[in-house]
């Protein structure tokens, strides 16, 4: 059980340290006329990043959180099933 909670903190840390850095580095650009100049191939990849974790955090993580509570409540209980 531990494994799993030790696995979900790292992925959830994990995703939020690169929600920040890309969206700290997308903050700090202008990013149409980035876009539109062509130049910078950075942009598009911190906003797919920012993207990508931004509905990782938003519906996977809490999901993924429940289930590591609910079944820690359901251990705890002493719930067996049935066979």
């Amino acid at each position: 059980m531990m494994r799993g909670v030790r696995t979900a903190a790292i992925a959830i840390a994990a995703a939020a340290v690169v929600h920040a850095f890309a969206g700290h580095y997308l903050a700090a650009v202008d990013l149409i006329g980035r876009l539109v100049a062509g130049r910078d191939a950075g942009v598009v990849n911190a906003a797919i990043a920012t993207a990508v974790t931004r509905l990782f955090l938003f519906f996977v993580a809490p999901g993924w959180a429940a289930h590591v509570v609910v079944r820690a409540l359901v251990r705890r209980a002493g719930y067996v099933p049935p066979k």
